[in-house]
């Protein structure tokens, strides 16, 4: 039982950095799609559809991390508590800049919501990074984590930050008309090899030095992550939804070290037995239902955007 709710959380946390890290991605790229409005328009047209679904997924990680494993929530937030507050911050900043950068016509208006957008992506994306560095480094309920951090969690900020832009670079390969697609093709291309030398340091990082949670299924999710960053180096420009397949599994790996890493804990931290049958009744309704809902908009909106896509944002 154990170890069912433990993996069910796991693929909640790696689906969310997977589908949200195309929007955190494609933010840190919006001025970088080409000149004008009509570059950063059809960046936002290529997220919207899949903005708020994506989202969803964090909700649902939370409320399931909360119910499941109710007595490691404590220890967890006491000791990340800044990070998981800055993270907090970032992301409603982020949203914000989506909502509002649209509102008023005055290219002022728009061109500091674009700033706003571009610089909350890449700091949200830097403090998802230092959580997942501090989070495989330490025990939960030990003093909490102050600045400065150390190089090991710094590593995975890097990391979790170019991993991201090139998996968002490379959705918008995937979305953007032919003439704007140009500059996310170029980011894909040079990044996705520094972010597989990334996941490189840290793979030897974590066999050298005392890490917990390094042990061989970590290596295994890093040098997957590795592979599949070098491969889709190799095949954005002729194949860019296979390239966006490989770079998610990229996304996807920190969540499986932080998995490893709090396993330790989460068995004598999960919630009785009458508690999980009720989520169990709940989310057998819940998570089959976001599935279809999101494999759907997946579907129907995955392709090329043209004068027909409808204007989000």
């Amino acid at each position: 039982m154990h170890a069912f709710w433990y993996g069910l959380l796991g693929a909640l946390f790696g689906v969310y950095l997977v589908l949200d890290g195309t929007v955190i991605g494609a933010g840190m790229l919006l001025r970088a799609c080409g000149p004008g409005e009509r570059a950063r328009r059809a960046t936002l047209t290529a997220f919207g559809p899949f903005f708020l679904g994506n989202e969803v997924w964090l909700v649902v990680t939370v409320a399931t991390f909360l119910a499941v494993l109710p007595r490691l929530e404590g220890p967890l937030f006491r000791t990340h508590h800044h990070l998981v507050v800055a993270a907090l911050v970032l992301w409603t900043v982020r949203d914000a800049a989506v909502w509002f950068r649209s509102r008023l016509e005055r290219p002022g208006w728009r061109r500091g919501w674009d700033r706003v957008l571009t610089g909350a992506s890449a700091a949200f994306a830097v403090a998802l990074g230092l959580l997942v560095g501090n989070v495989v480094t330490t025990t939960p309920g030990s003093e909490p984590v102050r600045m400065p951090f150390g190089w090991y969690p710094l590593l995975w900020a890097l990391t979790v930050t170019v991993v991201l832009l090139v998996h968002g670079a490379t959705f918008l390969v995937v979305r953007l008309p032919g003439d704007l697609s140009g500059g996310p093709l170029r980011v894909a291309r040079r990044l996705a090899l520094p972010a597989a030398a990334s996941y490189a340091v840290l793979l030897g990082a974590g066999l050298l030095a005392p890490v917990p949670s390094q042990g061989t299924a970590a290596v295994a999710a890093e040098a997957t992550a590795m592979v599949a960053l070098v491969v889709s180096a190799r095949i954005v420009a002729a194949r860019p939804r296979i390239a966006l397949a490989l770079t998610a599994l990229a996304a996807a790996a920190p969540a499986v070290l932080v998995g490893l890493s709090l396993e330790p804990v989460a068995a004598r931290a999960l919630a009785a037995g009458s508690a999980l049958d009720a989520l169990a009744g709940f989310l057998m309704v819940v998570i089959p239902l976001v599935l279809a809902v999101q494999a759907w908009t997946w579907w129907a909106f995955l392709r090329r955007i043209d004068a027909r896509t409808p204007v989000f944002f």
